[in-house]
């Protein structure tokens, strides 16, 4: 009767393939004053090069319950275009407000862009400092 803490994977090998003809070759006539076994150099070696690949996909993950792991081209596009678009405005803002020696200019908006405006207006700070009215003073 098998022992239950022992499993077994066979390995097959085709001799027309030079890889395969090479791994036999080893094993056939391994050293086993330098290696205990075959069985053992195997799991040595395999052990390397697991140890190696550490951190890359070499097993199958646990399914996710219909959570996407990818970002699809899309989802990075609008994410681009909302980056983009806050970055405009929070420009617009700054540069505005330096020119006009620390008072606020509102440009025209949408609706959308107004609320966004009006978020963003109460997080940004109304008063330039030295440095930004410099640069800005500078341009132009």
């Amino acid at each position: 009767m098998g022992k239950g803490n022992i499993v077994y994977h066979n390995l097959r090998m085709n001799l027309d393939n030079e890889q395969h003809r090479r791994v036999h070759s080893v094993l056939a006539e391994l050293n086993t004053d330098v290696h205990k076994s075959v069985n053992q150099f195997l799991i040595d070696a395999a052990d390397s090069y697991i140890s190696r690949l550490a951190g890359n996909e070499l097993t199958k993950e646990p399914e996710q319950t219909g959570e996407c792991l990818y970002v699809r081209r899309e989802e990075l596009e609008q994410i681009r275009r909302e980056i983009k678009d806050e970055l405009q405005r929070e420009v617009i803002v700054t540069l505005g407000t330096a020119l006009a020696g620390g008072k606020v200019i509102q440009m025209p908006q949408t609706v959308p862009e107004r609320a966004v405006a009006e978020q963003t207006d109460r997080e940004i700070e109304t008063e330039a400092d030295e440095t930004t009215l410099g640069l800005a003073s500078s341009w132009g």
